[in-house]
């Protein structure tokens, strides 16, 4: 208890002091930022996106051996399959899908892309390499949980010694940055609506509040309610969206567009994983900026989303969990990216915002999104609060939300540049955190191979049958 509680006050000030440099000194921390991303991210990125691939494959070829039907735990899965996909879906990456399907095919075609390869980018980016993280650190967790019956993986795998303590804390401070960011991005999308809809002025700071009262309500009404509930209902709201996207625009256009681009994305997916840029600079300042810096930033995640994974995940297979986990939704957000992407491109829309109100002057379909938004970001705090609750002291998740609610606050009052600042920073931080990550997955992998042979060293020798 009291090593936990000391690496919650750690992460506390970590991120106090992160804030502080970057109020202080502004641009000072705008340098070292750039320049990690630049020396570090740019010319060593593919330590992220290499064993995201290779996780990737490893699983679909797992799937189809004798493993793929270990389970989880004992007895039936806790939730219903439509239940257990809606909340990883919408704690994986649901709030990024509704703000970046239509903006990023629209920043590749307006950088000089053709509108299939700007959807091809944003396929790689928002799918298998994506997910394959969440899928590995899910399995991870799972089976230390309830298979090896390991209360804190994070914690135990690595011997509960100083480094141990010290990779806890790194991925603490990524969760609350990622989190308190999403918050903090939020606000402006869902001020703007609530002036719209409700005639109300407010600041941002206020919808922040707002959002972390729903969160940590939902935190009290307990996993089977909240998250559960919150969750279903964000997944039917973003179908919803999509649904009405795709026959309010060119169904015909999104579907031909779709069944030409997934099988080039497979095919081409091995080498837009590995792309290192060789040989050429400006490849890699575009992959620094792009390919790298999002599975960076996945990275950040990894470790939040997956133990929530893992927590829900009792009862399943592995081979319900490549599918589910992986391959659902990588599929789900190709065809995500292409009605969106191609709407936003067909209407010229800046944005999801600017897209709703195109495609529908009443009002519903931009009320509905506000909603989802609402819903996705309460769905997200409550789940990460789990997740900080779970790596420290128990009964701290309204603290955690508190605390990441707080740090989005900050943000948003120091305003400008400094949030551009901060954006980048978990970009940067995900490099101490991906080295954490891959040596929770070795002591795994170690701690398999002692059981393997102390059961095998437990059989009694074969003896010999008498003459």
């Amino acid at each position: 208890m009291k090593q936990n509680l000391g690496t919650s006050i750690a992460t506390i000030l970590t991120v106090i002091g992160l804030i502080g440099f970057a109020t202080l000194a502004p641009n000072a921390f705008q340098l070292l930022l750039d320049a990690i991303k630049v020396n570090v991210i740019g010319n060593l990125g593919f330590i992220f996106t290499y064993p995201a691939f290779a996780v990737s494959v490893g699983f679909v070829i797992l799937m189809f051996t004798p493993l793929g039907r270990l389970r989880f735990g004992t007895g039936p899965a806790e939730f219903s399959t439509l239940s257990w996909l809606g909340m990883l879906f919408a704690t994986g990456m649901g709030i990024g899908l509704l703000t970046w399907g239509v903006l990023e095919p629209r920043y590749h075609v307006e950088a000089g892309q053709s509108t299939d390869q700007a959807l091809l980018y944003a396929f790689n980016h928002w799918g298998l390499l994506a997910w394959a993280g969440y899928l590995a650190i899910g399995v991870i967790f799972a089976h230390a949980m309830y298979n090896l019956n390991i209360a804190k993986p994070a914690e135990t795998l690595l011997g509960g010694g100083f480094l141990s303590k010290l990779n806890l804390v790194s991925l603490v401070v990524s969760t609350v940055i990622g989190l308190s960011l999403t918050f903090s991005y939020a606000a402006t999308p869902l001020q703007k609506s609530v002036s719209q809809y409700l005639g109300a002025d407010v600041s941002t700071t206020l919808i922040i509040v707002l959002l972390s009262c729903f969160a940590i309500a939902s935190s009290a009404s307990g996993l089977n309610r909240g998250i559960k509930w919150l969750s279903n209902y964000n997944t039917l709201l973003a179908v919803g969206l999509m649904l009405s996207v795709f026959l309010l625009t060119n169904p015909g256009e999104i579907l031909a567009t779709f069944a030409r681009l997934l099988p080039e994305y497979m095919v081409s997916y091995p080498a837009m994983a590995t792309d290192i840029g060789l040989g050429d600079p400006e490849r890699k300042v575009w992959l620094a900026d792009w390919l790298y810096a999002f599975e960076a930033s996945w990275y950040g995640w990894f470790v939040f989303t997956g133990i929530f994974i893992a927590r829900i995940s009792k009862g399943r297979t592995l081979r319900q969990l490549v599918l589910g986990v992986m391959l659902v939704p990588s599929l789900f957000s190709c065809l995500w990216f292409t009605v969106f992407g191609l709407a936003g491109l067909d209407t010229g829309s800046a944005d999801v915002f600017t897209l709703m109100t195109t495609l529908d002057s009443y009002g519903i379909l931009s009320a509905i999104l506000a909603l989802n938004l609402l819903l996705f970001f309460v769905t997200s705090a409550d789940s990460a609060g789990l997740v900080c609750e779970m790596l420290t002291v128990p009964r701290s998740r309204a603290f955690w939300i508190v605390a990441m609610a707080a740090l989005a606050v900050v943000i948003n009052w120091l305003d400008g540049d400094i949030f551009k600042v901060i954006l980048t920073l978990i970009s940067v931080a995900a490099i101490p955190v991906a080295f954490g990550i891959f040596a929770i997955g070795a002591a795994f992998l170690l701690r398999l191979r002692r059981n393997r042979n102390a059961s095998q060293l437990d059989q009694p020798a074969d003896i010999p049958a008498s003459s």
